[in-house]
């Protein structure tokens, strides 16, 4: 299931294995936070190109930061390439070592 990630936010959906809606439980007690949302699409996009390709993660940064034409108020929430990049290598080095 999944949760808000708002503190104090008591809204819930359960998914099934495809993320098909079964059930929604309560619901958002703030607005929508579209800069929020706007940077963890990037985020996931480089996360998983880092995963997938050999390109520097600098470089997949800088591509698809360039792509998303985000807004302002989301650049400014945006995490470091260095702070992303620290976080995606420990990703990357606990999945393989998970794996072997």
């Amino acid at each position: 299931y999944w949760i808000c990630t708002i503190n104090g936010c008591a809204a819930k959906v359960h998914t099934d294995l495809n993320n098909g809606l079964m059930k929604t439980v309560g619901n958002h007690s703030h607005l929508p936070e579209k800069e929020k949302l706007e940077v963890r699409k990037v985020r996931e996009k480089i996360k998983q190109r880092a995963i997938n390709e050999i390109t520097p993660i600098p470089r997949i940064y800088d591509e698809e930061c360039a792509k998303a034409m985000l807004s302002n108020t989301a650049i400014a929430i945006l995490p470091s390439e260095r702070e992303m990049s620290k976080k995606i290598l420990f990703y990357i080095f606990l999945t393989v070592k998970i794996s072997t």
